[in-house]
């Protein structure tokens, strides 16, 4: 995608690793296939035992004016994933917003994948099921997109997640986010400017993106009281957050988020970078809590601030790893997209290894699903093992210590 790929070149502190993105790699054109034979692409089904829900949750944050129109108050849009109960009543949710699914076509159409050459699976989510009760509450797992990425990118972990009794909880940050429609059908696009410096990244989406994590939370806090007059959630779900045991996980950007929001704000227990650079105050500070970092194979963060061992007044536990064989869109649900779109021939091996590496896709997923659960059930006394043991057993050979 040309726009997105000239604006990460342009906020250059994240253009290395943001230039193989999956969906925008240049491809060899390659003709469309005729509608009817479109291939679809699907999520790998969740593995845990619970059935899942998602629904959306539209936010206005009355104290805080829109960074980018001063005019009006912060809106967000939110996607809920959560446990949900055994109906099966409601109909399986589209993967990915429309926001999203717009990305995703415009930047496949730049390198050459027809529209009408491939369509989306549903996910395994069903919109607004009631969720499940009887199993007491469940942690909250926040989660921030990559830049220009909307929610829903990260969906085969946020299934998974919550297949395994997570409610996770993912946040749009409108007006950077590439497309983010609101319930009025409104649409509010990207407004990043192209000619941004560099230190637009730590200077202004990062406080911008901690701050809106940051009244998602409050918001989770008021929904679980039953004091606050805002949108409803789906039956019982403000009744199974559990808001005492909340923790985040974010790629790219959102990664950076991640360690920044638990570096400002104590309730977020733990965190997992998903190879994003470390910015802002946290990158001097560190923390006291655990973090996990999974970085693909060729991050161009290794060398950089709050990567080992360059991270010295840290006294949480820090667990830095990369993936073999992966690259930055790795880490997303892009991975899927670009596998099957290469198995079918629409785009080359050349391009698929750039933008996602050799790993094979499922195997990535796999290895990503596992770590992430694994993880944060040690964070939440789920497991007998603490974190540190937790990744000591869990060691699989694309798993590398860095450095």
């Amino acid at each position: 995608m040309e726009h997105k790929a000239l604006r990460r070149h342009i906020l250059a502190v994240a253009a290395a690793a943001m230039a193989a993105t999956a969906v925008t790699g240049v491809a060899d054109a390659s003709p469309g296939m005729p509608a009817e034979t479109a291939v679809t692409i699907a999520l790998p089904a969740p593995t845990g035992p619970y059935p899942v829900g998602v629904t959306d949750w539209h936010l206005t944050d009355a104290d805080r004016a829109d960074p980018w129109d001063q005019s009006r108050r912060r809106e967000l849009m939110v996607q809920i994933w959560y446990p949900a109960d055994d109906a099966g009543s409601s109909p399986l949710a589209p993967w990915l917003p429309p926001g999203g699914r717009e990305e995703q076509r415009y930047g496949l159409a730049q390198s050459g994948v027809a529209p009408d050459s491939w369509t989306l699976a549903p996910s395994h989510s069903r919109s607004d099921e009631p969720a499940r009760v009887g199993g007491g509450q469940f942690p909250i797992l926040l989660n921030s997109p990559g830049l220009d990425d909307t929610t829903g990118l990260n969906t085969a972990q946020a299934e998974d997640l919550a297949s395994h009794g997570y409610i996770v909880v993912a946040v749009n940050h409108t007006h950077e986010s590439f497309a983010v429609q609101f319930p009025d059908g409104r649409i509010e696009r990207t407004m990043v400017p192209l000619d941004s410096p560099p230190s637009v990244l730590s200077d202004q989406l990062l406080p911008v993106r901690v701050a809106d994590t940051r009244f998602v939370l409050d918001q989770l806090a008021a929904t679980a009281r039953h004091s606050t007059a805002g949108p409803a959630l789906p039956p019982n779900l403000p009744d199974i957050l559990d808001v005492t045991k909340v923790g985040m996980f974010g790629h790219s950007l959102g990664g950076t988020t991640t360690a920044q929001t638990m570096h400002d704000d104590r309730r977020v227990a733990a965190g997992i970078n998903l190879d994003g650079p470390i910015l802002g105050s946290v990158a001097a500070d560190g923390l006291d809590r655990p973090l996990l970092m999974l970085a693909s194979d060729t991050s161009p963060w290794f060398a950089s601030p709050g990567w080992e061992p360059y991270w010295a007044d840290n006294t949480g536990p820090k667990f830095p790893l990369r993936i073999a064989g992966t690259r930055h869109m790795s880490l997303t649900d892009a991975q899927v997209f670009v596998a099957d779109l290469a198995t079918a021939g629409l785009l080359s091996a050349d391009v698929r290894n750039a933008a996602i590496g050799p790993i094979d896709a499922t195997r990535s997923i796999d290895l990503q699903r596992s770590y992430l659960l694994a993880y944060f059930d040690a964070v939440f006394g789920r497991s007998a093992r603490s974190p540190v043991e937790t990744i000591q057993r869990l060691a699989q050979p694309e798993m590398l210590p860095h450095p």
